[in-house]
């Protein structure tokens, strides 16, 4: 029997939760293997809050055929969400954020994707437009040890017949020449992402996220995916920058691999 493929998505009844709960709605649309779970997390009691949450669970329900539920924690919003995400078995996050003093995003989000085992696909409070035809896989210099690390990406590729384009990001300023590594990271996701997979180029200069950005821009990149560094084995692991830096400003929704 085919597994159930779950979804949580934090919840707290903003306008960037009800937007990044739209972005969901198109995402699963008529996915009858797909289960939605509401989650709100506070660290006080809040008798309303589960009666407001049901509310939204019932209104999703009445325009979806997927089953969806609601589920009420007092907590800290990571370790609890991180613990609601082990016990479900969740495979995918969606989760709101919005622009602090229009320079970054909510600090929440953008932490909580470093620490989190699990994909998140992060939406942009302002981004409405429902769309995934192009997405951007952003991967480093390092060789992709896990290929399985690709699988959800795989899923929204096929979900949406989308073509991926490849961005390596060289640490230094880059020759364009592939390297061993370079030829070995991309058999492995033109195998992996059959054919979904678009082409690859490289990422280099002091500003690795405007260039990202720049690039997300001029080519009409519906999702920007990064497969993080710190999946990578021994002394090539990092703390995850990069990722950090492009969930604190990116205006198009992002998945992280995780």
């Amino acid at each position: 029997m085919k597994k159930l493929f779950k979804i949580l998505v934090p919840f707290d009844f903003s306008d960037t939760a009800n937007n990044a709960l739209n972005y969901v709605k198109n995402f699963v649309a008529d996915d009858l293997n797909t289960e939605i779970i509401l989650v709100y997390v506070n660290e006080i009691d809040d008798e309303q809050a589960e009666k407001k949450l049901e509310a939204i669970r019932e209104e999703f329900q009445a325009h979806s055929r997927n089953n969806v539920r609601a589920i009420v924690k007092k907590g800290l919003l990571q370790a609890s969400l991180i613990e609601v995400t082990k016990a479900e078995k969740i495979d995918l996050i969606f989760m709101g954020t919005s622009l602090v003093n229009n320079k970054k995003l909510n600090t929440n989000t953008s932490s909580f994707v470093l620490v989190v085992d699990c994909p998140i696909i992060v939406i942009p409070k302002d981004y409405e437009n429902f769309k995934i035809k192009k997405i951007a896989l952003v991967i480093g210099e390092d060789l992709i040890h896990d290929s399985k690390l690709l699988g959800v990406l795989l899923q929204v590729a096929r979900r949406f017949k989308a073509k991926v384009h490849v961005l390596t990001v060289k640490q230094e300023e880059a020759d364009y020449g592939y390297t061993i590594v370079d030829e070995k990271n991309e058999n492995t996701i033109m195998y992996y992402l059959e054919d979904f997979y678009s082409h690859h180029l490289f990422v280099d200069g002091p500003d690795i996220p405007t260039s990202i950005f720049k690039y997300a821009e001029e080519k009409d990149i519906d999702l920007i995916s990064i497969l993080p560094r710190n999946h990578a084995k021994g002394k090539v692991s990092s703390e995850g920058a990069l990722t950090k830096a492009l969930s604190e400003v990116s205006k198009t929704p992002l998945l992280v691999i995780d």
